[in-house]
C-alpha cells in the first residue's frame, strides 16, 4: 500500500510542472485568438484590407512564432546545404509568405470563436495546445505546437486538421531545391510575395 501511495505521490509530482508549463503555453494561444478576434470584430472593414490584415498579424502574431525555426523544419535536411545569407534571405521570405497566409485566415475570425481544448506536454519545453474554430457547423481543429525559451512561448508549427503547416511545405521546399538549389527556393519565394 505504501509503495502505491509512492507512486501515486511521485506521478503528482511530475504531472504539477507539466500542468502549469502548459498552463502558460495555453494561455498565450488564448490571448493570441482573443486579441486578434477583438479586433477583427471592431474593424470589421480590416477583412477587406490585405495591407491592414498584416499589419494586425505582424503586430500580434510574429513576436509569438519563431519564424526561424519553422523555416529549419521546413527545409529539413536542405537547411544546411545553405549559407548563412542564404538562410537569412530564405527565414525573411518564408516569414513574408506565412503572414500573408495567416492574414487570409484571419478574415474567418469575424463569425468564428477559438476556443482552447486542451494541451499536452511533448517535452520539458514544449507543449501542444489543441484548439478548435467554432461557428461553423462542424469545427475546424487547430493545434499550435510552442517550445518555451527565454523569451518564453513560441510557435513553431500549425496543424489544421491534422496537416502541418511545416510538413506541407517541407514537401515542396525539398522539391524546389532538388531541382533549382536553395538559390531557386529563394527566387519562388520572392515569386510568391510579389504576387
Amino acid at each position: 500500500m505504501l509503495r502505491l501511495v509512492l507512486s501515486f505521490c511521485c506521478l503528482l509530482a511530475w504531472l504539477a510542472p507539466a500542468q502549469a508549463q502548459n498552463a502558460g503555453a495555453e494561455e498565450l494561444v488564448r490571448r493570441m485568438a482573443a486579441e486578434v478576434t477583438a479586433q477583427v470584430r471592431k474593424n470589421p472593414e480590416i477583412v477587406n484590407s490585405q495591407a491592414q490584415l498584416s499589419a494586425l498579424v505582424e503586430q500580434k502574431l510574429m513576436p509569438r512564432f519563431d519564424f526561424s525555426r519553422i523555416t529549419q523544419i521546413a527545409m529539413g535536411r536542405n537547411w544546411p546545404k545553405a549559407s548563412g545569407a542564404e538562410q537569412n534571405q530564405v527565414v525573411q521570405e518564408f516569414s513574408k509568405l506565412l503572414v500573408r497566409t495567416y492574414s487570409n485566415a484571419i478574415a474567418n475570425l469575424r463569425d468564428l470563436d477559438v476556443q482552447v481544448r486542451d494541451s499536452r506536454s511533448n517535452g520539458a519545453s514544449d507543449v501542444t495546445v489543441r484548439t478548435q474554430m467554432v461557428g461553423r457547423a462542424k469545427p475546424v481543429a487547430i493545434d499550435y505546437s510552442l517550445s518555451s525559451a527565454s523569451g518564453g512561448w513560441r510557435v513553431y508549427d500549425v496543424s489544421v486538421e491534422g496537416v502541418s503547416l511545416v510538413t506541407a511545405y517541407r514537401d515542396e521546399f525539398n522539391g524546389i531545391v532538388g531541382s533549382s538549389g536553395v538559390p531557386g527556393l529563394i527566387a519562388s519565394l520572392k515569386q510568391k510575395n510579389g504576387k
